[in-house]
């Protein structure tokens, strides 16, 4: 019975991690551990039916399981895009976030096109586990109140997704010897 749970659990985060949905933007994630209590994410940004070019995107980062946060990403894209990180803030209790606009020369990304290498380093405070799916806005550049256009939760890379199924798979193997 443990095992067929197991499984459903599998299927259903894989399923609902795979971006399978009618989703008009994607952002895929890699998170790489950089040193004890360190990491890095690196994100590509997917343009799937967004009627317009993706000129402005904001990653979340919760607070309480996130800290110090610096922009890594290397040139390019970095030369085509003005970044900006703010940490999470204790005395609101308020998320921080990763914030990427296309510079007035770059139209953005259009339908059909994405664009890698974005990247963040952090402090991960909970210590156990690694960072995992963050919630994202697809938004209009300078408008305020903030006009959002798309939005979602970022989605791990391929690679991460297989892993997750063979890990399942070993651990029922395990199981059954």
């Amino acid at each position: 019975m443990k095992s067929r749970i197991m499984n459903a659990v599998i299927f259903i985060v894989l399923f609902a991690s795979s971006g399978l949905d009618a989703a008009n933007t994607e952002i895929w994630y890699e998170v790489s551990n950089l040193s004890p209590g360190r990491w890095e994410y690196t994100y590509e940004v997917y343009n799937i039916s967004l009627s317009v070019a993706i000129e402005e995107f904001t990653i979340w980062f919760k607070y309480g399981d996130y800290y110090d946060l610096v922009v890594t990403t290397p040139d390019p894209p970095a030369s085509d895009w003005s970044e900006i990180v703010w940490d999470p803030e204790p005395v609101l209790q308020d998320d921080g976030a990763y914030d990427a606009k296309a510079e007035a020369w770059i139209l953005g990304i259009g339908v059909g096109e994405n664009v890698s290498g974005f990247s963040v380093s952090f402090d991960w405070l909970p210590g156990t586990g690694q960072p995992g799916s963050q919630f994202y806005e697809i938004v209009v550049p300078n408008t305020s109140p903030v006009v959002v256009i798309d939005s979602g939760w970022t989605i791990p890379e391929p690679g991460t997704l297989w892993l997750m199924g063979l890990g399942g798979l070993m651990l029922r193997k395990k199981r059954k010897t």
